[in-house]
């Protein structure tokens, strides 16, 4: 470089500081000129470089700990270094920096000097094709291959010198395990491309954890591992497994989650003593008919792949305990699946199934089973055999009708889920069916009525949601509802709340929210144990003042409304944090509003006439969120507005009574 420089600017130079200009103008030329073929048709790159180049002119007489070139300036001689992995010691002290920490431990960034650094590595550099890279000063036409991220499926030639580090120590700890005879060998996490040979040497181990790694195959030692139970190899890359794994005859649990498979393993099916297998997230398409030879597996788990479809042999599984496909695009269940007789946990939600076995009655240990997010119109009622279900999920199909017996015969049931169906009428028609039923959910449906003394007989009952159907009206019975803590009959057709209500007194949250409701029950007032009251979307004009005895009330939403005045006894609700009341026509804020210091969120958006804030509101110390756009507050200058709550608030302080106020 110097003897380039000599002969393009000039023989002598007057000064240091000329030296510096027109070196810098020299590098600046070449920099562009080799640019200009290895970057062409990425111009935002070449930009950075020059901007870069600009900022931090190049540096005589400072030492550069990459593999590049610095100048001395007594000396004028130019030391040559090949880059070096990050292992390697430097010969050269590093003045007031720090040496980059490379991508991976075992691998060369091209140094942390300031600077501009090349590679002289080779004399015909410009002939390679090459990469730029950036560090703290500017790193230019990199090899290629080098600094590159080891590349998964093997490591071959040059790149066996990035993993030369990580796999040292990975013997290393298989030497260790060797010594102290330890059955356990944990390897996750530890950035492995490739499992080493000598694995072989620790055949006593009974686990292995590889997880959370790189490998993309496993070496044919694996076979050597005769005792091994358990071997993790979630999280990697693999796309295979070598057939020498069928020798680990005492293989138990084999996870292979999070990796790259696009079918079982024909391996997988010939290890007789498996009971746990793990195959989620991958991207199996189907499953080897040979998994029927797997007669101790007693969990399948194959959620989230891409299954069409489940062979035949799935019945052979005798033992099997618990299946899990869910998440694929099963369209069809085989009726073979009734021979897993000891099948408890049953999971199919989201796939395409339109239809299930006649058979599947067979399943008489059957505890859970999840149809929801199908495509199924209706349940066979050999369903009805299943006695011992205790949780069915049959949420976002299209059903329109239930088996007739299904909930009588299935007693055990407490929580029932119907939401995003296709229902006309309530789906329940005996109230005997819901006596051990704690939780009912059939939200966005097409139910219009509530069956008098449906819910007679449901002494469990806490939770119920109708949210989203088109009810007109409660039954005559609505106050016999007593158990209830939670009632959700939002998103109907409802014009009044029946006084029957004040019978409801465990209510501790009550949606009517996207009604028609016009006024309030005076009943309201005995829920006593109310926390929370959404009566958004209505079209209320006011809001009573028995809600000044819900003094428990921590949210109250009456957001979207025709409000023209809230109740001064609003104040009284002393543990109120949420307060909705935009989007009304509210003339004034009761200065009552003062005493709810436990106030967090006030809503007062989109009220046309509101024009003031009380002075009182400085003393919720606690509110920290506030909207206010859309109100014409003539008070509060814009920019007050526009600074949020805590901005309104202390205006409020040194513009009112309270200016003293800390």
């Amino acid at each position: 470089m110097y003897s380039n420089c000599k002969k393009n600017c000039g023989k002598y130079f007057p000064s240091k500081e000329e030296i510096k200009r027109r070196l810098h103008q020299c590098v600046m030329d070449k920099i562009k000129q080799k640019l200009k073929g290895a970057f062409k048709g990425e111009e935002e790159e070449d930009q950075s470089f020059d901007r870069e180049l600009e900022e931090e002119p190049v540096r005589i007489g400072g030492g550069g700990t990459g593999g590049g070139v610095s100048f001395s300036e007594e000396s004028g001689e130019e030391p040559r270094r090949k880059p070096r992995f990050a292992d390697e010691p430097s010969d050269q002290p590093v003045p007031e920096r720090k040496e980059r920490k490379p991508r991976f431990a075992d691998e060369d960034d091209g140094g942390g000097g300031g600077g501009v650094r090349f590679d002289t590595s080779s004399p015909s550099i410009e002939k390679k094709k090459s990469k730029a890279k950036k560090g703290k000063g500017v790193t230019l036409m990199v090899p290629e291959g080098e600094g590159e991220k080891p590349k998964p499926g093997g490591v071959k030639g040059k790149d066996k010198k990035s993993v030369q580090a990580p796999t040292a120590d990975i013997k290393k700890k298989i030497s260790k395990c060797k010594e102290e005879k330890s059955i356990i060998l944990d390897l996750s996490k530890s950035d492995i491309a490739v499992l080493p040979g000598n694995i072989k040497e620790v055949s006593f181990i009974e686990e292995l954890y590889l997880y959370g790694n790189r490998v993309s195959t496993l070496p044919p030692e694996v076979g050597n591992l005769k005792k091994l139970r358990k071997l993790a190899l979630n999280e990697n890359m693999l796309t295979d497994l070598p057939n020498e794994l069928k020798q680990c005859v005492s293989l138990s649990v084999l996870d292979l989650r999070h990796n790259k498979l696009r079918e079982v393993p024909p391996v997988v099916c010939e290890l007789a003593s498996l009971q746990t297998l793990y195959l989620r997230f991958n991207k199996i398409v189907s499953v080897n008919p040979a998994i029927g030879n797997l007669r101790n597996l007693t969990s399948l788990i194959l959620r989230e792949n891409k299954i069409r479809d489940l062979p035949s042999t799935i019945g052979s599984l005798t033992r099997l305990t618990a299946l899990d496909v869910s998440h694929n695009h099963l369209e069809s269940l085989p009726d073979e699946i009734a021979n897993c007789s000891q099948l408890s946990f049953l999971q199919l939600q989201h796939n395409d199934l339109t239809e299930l076995p006649v058979a599947i009655g067979n399943l008489k240990s059957l505890k859970r089973l999840g149809l929801q997010y199908n495509q199924l119109s209706e349940l066979p009622p050999s369903l009805c055999s299943c006695t011992e279900l205790n949780e069915i999920g049959l949420e976002s199909n299209t059903l329109t009708s239930l088996p007739d017996q299904l909930f009588g015969s299935v007693t055990k049931m407490s929580n029932i889920q119907l939401s995003r169906n296709s229902f006309t009428s309530f789906p329940i028609s005996d109230p005997s069916h819901l006596v051990s039923v704690n939780s009912l959910m059939i939200e966005h449906n097409h139910i219009t009525k509530v069956p008098l003394g449906i819910f007679s007989q449901a002494t469990e009952l806490t939770q119920l949601s109708l949210r989203d159907n088109q009810i007109t009206t409660l039954p005559l019975d609505f106050g016999t509802w007593v158990t209830l803590t939670e009632l959700n009959l939002g998103t109907n057709q409802l014009s009044s709340i029946p006084e029957e209500i004040q019978e409801l007194t465990r209510l501790e949250i009550l949606v009517l929210a996207n009604n028609t409701i016009r006024t309030l029950p005076k009943g309201i007032s005995a829920l006593r144990n109310l926390k929370e009251l959404d009566l958004e979307g209505n079209k209320l004009e006011y809001l009573a003042t028995e809600i000044s005895y819900l003094r428990e009330l921590t949210k109250l939403n009456v957001q979207s409304n025709r409000i023209t005045n809230l109740p001064r006894g609003l104040g009284l609700l002393v543990n109120l944090k949420h307060l909705s009341a935009g989007e009304n026509n509210l003339l004034e804020i009761p200065a009552e509003i003062g005493t709810l210091e436990n106030l967090e969120e006030l809503y007062l958006n989109d009220n046309p006439n509101l024009q003031f804030l009380p002075y009182e509101l400085a003393l919720c110390k606690r509110l920290a969120l506030m909207s206010v756009e859309g109100c014409p507050l003539s008070r509060l200058p814009p920019h007050v507005v526009d600074g949020g709550p805590s901005a309104i608030i202390q205006h409020l302080k040194f513009q009112g009574p309270y200016r003293g106020l800390r």
